[in-house]
């Protein structure tokens, strides 16, 4: 049983966060550009306008940074997958749980364009979640050591699933 110290986020939790933060943003600064007299100066709404860019790019950063992306132990053993979010997040209400060896549907290493590094993500049968792993600041070669555990356990996973003959005889060289 060993276990790993990483980054935990989904998906649709990010691109909800992507899409939400903005767009309450907007509506909050039209509100308060509706309710502004006919005659305020040009400088005043532009100031306003501005304020708010930055104050929802700030929050965007500060939402997918700390509540998007969270620490996260995982811990592998022959009966499945355990993760453990280490923070509390608006975003993820389970904060461990469980998936047996049974349950994943998929393990597979993607590029993220943007970071120039590599997440994991695992997709699940039963609750049609994938989860993407990442590895923390400084911790890569711990994010690799996971990622050969994890394969090795799928490869093994994957060669019990095979169903031989029984008059199959290997041959061994």
């Amino acid at each position: 049983m060993n276990s790993f110290q990483l980054k935990y986020h989904k998906s649709n939790v990010l691109i909800a966060a992507l899409i939400g933060v903005p767009s309450i943003g907007a509506l909050l600064m039209l509100m308060i550009l509706f309710c502004l007299p006919i005659n305020a100066p040009l400088w005043a709404i532009t100031l306003l306008i501005f304020s708010f860019l930055l104050v929802m790019i700030l929050a965007l950063r500060w939402i997918i940074k700390n509540q998007v992306f969270v620490p996260c132990t995982v811990t592998i053993n022959r009966q499945g997958l355990r993760f453990n979010i280490e923070k509390a997040s608006l975003f993820y209400d389970k904060k461990n749980f469980f998936s047996a060896w049974e349950n994943i549907a998929s393990i597979s290493e993607k590029f993220d364009d943007q970071n120039g590094g590599y997440y994991y993500q695992i997709r699940f049968r039963k609750s049609f979640i994938k989860v993407n792993l990442s590895a923390q600041i400084n911790c890569e070669e711990e994010a690799e050591l996971f990622f050969k555990e994890l394969s090795c356990f799928q490869d093994i996973l994957d060669l019990s699933k095979i169903e031989f003959p029984d008059n199959y005889n290997p041959v061994y060289i």
